[in-house]
């Protein structure tokens, strides 16, 4: 037996609640991934900038990491 199919031969041994913290937990990893795709394309994009002498003040980047963490608590805290 394949692990994988031993794997799904477990998934259908699960109640109803482990079965439904499996998917949340499986929700959230794949948020989380997509999360670290996008921050990863973004150091990317900002690494290439900075290589080709396109920079942006300080004062500006902080600014703008100060309001991404406000909109993002808000959206946390609805």
């Amino acid at each position: 037996m394949s692990c994988i199919e031993l794997a799904i031969e477990k998934v259908k041994r699960l109640d109803e609640n482990q079965a439904e913290a499996l998917l949340e937990w499986l929700e959230r990893r794949e948020s989380r991934d997509a999360f670290r795709k996008r921050l990863n394309g973004e150091i990317e994009l900002g690494l290439e900038q900075i290589k080709r002498g396109e920079k942006v003040p300080g004062d500006d980047v902080h600014a703008e990491i100060r309001e991404r963490s406000r909109e993002r608590r808000a959206k946390i805290d609805g």
